[in-house]
């Protein structure tokens, strides 16, 4: 597990030692279908979360309704310790400021460079004159690790790593606190996905973010997480090292850590158990 230690937390948060989220009796549905059943489930300050589970789990919908997103059916989630529940629009807003949000495929705006993605969260967040919204643009694609030019690029002519940068890097664009990655490394080479790994536990160092990630992937499972929240039947089965799952003493959770590809990334990851 990464040793460093877990940075302080910044003016206005959570008091420290308190959950930067906090997510109680959680229920959501996709229309008649009821994904989440009373789940529970805290994010500490500074640390990576993982969440794993078998294809349907929730994993992707629970991050959607941590991030403001997706309104829950019932149940509470509260973000910084303020409750989510009931906001109205000018807290939420700027509740959604210290958030950042990179999605499964991008979801960049397919007309604009890559450079005016980033800067259209500026302008529509901030009252940032022109220059300095392309100046921190600039900033943002650099720290997601592009080129200079790829700023000029517009989507469809970035390759698949590429695209996952540029999303970073707007999702990076208001400085956010707590960053929600869904599948990064997914349909990335496993070059290109160990890079993209190493570059979150960068930002996450440099910028002292709080990191949750939705992930299939497994060296990043083993590579990166803190803790891993393991979804199923609804809720939480179970949460913890990634040392201490594979050893749980639930089933379903024991033998997703026991198939051959998550042993294969076990044995590659130089994690101390």
């Amino acid at each position: 597990m990464p040793s460093s230690p877990l940075p302080t937390s910044r003016s206005g948060s959570s008091p420290r030692g308190s959950p930067i989220v906090a997510v109680r009796g959680l229920e959501t549905r996709l229309g008649s279908t009821r994904v989440h059943r009373g789940l529970d489930l805290d994010v500490r300050h500074g640390e990576l979360l993982a969440t794993a589970g078998a294809s349907g789990s929730g994993k992707t919908v629970l991050l959607r309704a941590m991030s403001l997103l997706l309104a829950p059916t019932a149940g509470e989630v509260r973000l910084f310790g303020e409750a989510t529940r009931g906001l109205g629009r000018s807290a939420e807003r700027a509740l959604r400021r210290r958030l950042g949000v990179m999605f499964q495929h991008g979801a960049l705006f397919t007309g604009l460079t890559v450079a005016e993605n980033v800067g259209f969260v500026l302008r529509e967040h901030t009252r940032l004159p022109p220059t300095l919204v392309a100046r921190a643009a600039r900033l943002k694609i650099a720290l997601a690790g592009l080129p200079a030019e790829a700023a000029a690029l517009y989507p469809a002519e970035l390759s698949g790593g590429m695209t996952k940068r540029a999303a970073l890097a707007r999702a990076l664009a208001l400085d956010p606190e707590l960053l929600f990655l869904d599948e990064p490394t997914a349909g990335l080479d496993p070059l290109g996905a160990a890079a993209f790994d190493r570059l979150i536990l960068r930002l996450r160092e440099l910028l002292g973010l709080t990191v949750v990630v939705v992930t299939h992937d497994a060296d990043s499972l083993w590579e990166i997480a803190d803790r891993i929240a393991f979804l199923g039947d609804g809720r939480v089965l179970d949460i913890g090292e990634p040392a201490r799952l594979a050893a749980s003493p639930i089933p379903a959770v024991r033998r997703y850590f026991e198939g051959p590809r998550m042993q294969r990334a076990r044995e590659r990851s130089c994690k101390p158990e």
